[in-house]
């Protein structure tokens, strides 16, 4: 009888230990945020990452770029797009991007660009994005809002 006792806890106790829940574990790659730090994330540690896709595109031999915005230890995918870099501060007026954005990113290819930026509005961080083409009749990026996250790195709705 204590056998099956013995034997049924056994079984039973991979089960209890799946079913743990660990209060301390946070996302790295988070699609909606998931950074666990309560005191929010410091604007230091903003960055776009502009991220080489191996394989450009085939039928055109342009460039494939994957970009993310990295908050804290949370990494979210912004974009596809086929240029993509850095921008430093001192261009942030070339192309219309406010001087207290956090930081920007983005690049030209073949006649058009797509830029990003990210800034504090409002309490959140919010992820703009803009444009320009070579034939563009006015010379406005015309950034809008694509991503807003909470001081803490939570994608806001």
């Amino acid at each position: 009888m204590i056998n099956k006792i013995v034997f049924s806890l056994l079984l039973c106790l991979p089960l209890l230990i799946g079913c743990k829940t660990d209060n301390n574990s946070s996302s790295k790659e988070a699609g909606a945020g998931g950074s666990s730090n309560q005191a929010g994330i410091a604007p230091a540690t903003i960055k776009f990452i502009c991220q080489p896709v191996e394989e450009p595109n085939a039928d055109t031999g342009a460039p494939q770029n994957e970009v993310f915005v990295k908050m804290g230890d949370s990494r979210v995918k912004v974009a596809d797009i086929l240029a993509c870099e850095s921008i430093t501060k001192d261009l942030y007026e070339q192309y219309q991007i406010p001087a207290n954005a956090i930081d920007a990113a983005g690049g030209w290819w073949a006649g058009a660009g797509d830029y990003f930026y990210v800034i504090e509005e409002n309490g959140n961080y919010v992820v703009k994005q803009g444009q320009m083409f070579e034939e563009q009749e006015d010379n406005s990026y015309n950034y809008k809002a694509i991503l807003t996250f909470s001081k803490d790195g939570k994608q806001v709705f």
